[in-house]
């Protein structure tokens, strides 16, 4: 299993604004990411999102497609890991379908 450390600062930094620009509005507190492998052995980029609690209820519109916007920024920065993302709301957070 790949550790924290060798997630470089630029693959880091890169993924958390795209999450913080399309997340923001629901409440984007942060992301745990680190390096881990698939049922399948393969490797991959494990991102749980973390958000504070809003008031109103976040669409979950707004993670459609995120996966694929992450893998747009990594790859073009040269990092094939493919990333899995889980999102953690609040627990009293409500979700607008």
């Amino acid at each position: 299993m790949t550790q924290d450390q060798d997630i470089p600062n630029n693959i880091r930094r890169t993924v958390e604004k795209v999450l913080r620009d399309r997340l923001g509005p629901a409440g984007f507190s942060g992301a745990d990411i680190r390096g881990d492998r698939d049922v399948d052995g393969d490797p991959i980029l494990l991102i749980d999102v973390n958000y504070n609690f809003v008031d109103r209820p976040i669409s979950s519109k707004i993670t459609y497609g995120l996966p694929t916007e992450v893998r747009k920024s990594l790859i073009s920065l040269g990092e094939s890991r493919f990333p899995q993302i889980r999102h953690h709301f609040n627990e009293h957070q409500k979700i607008a379908s």
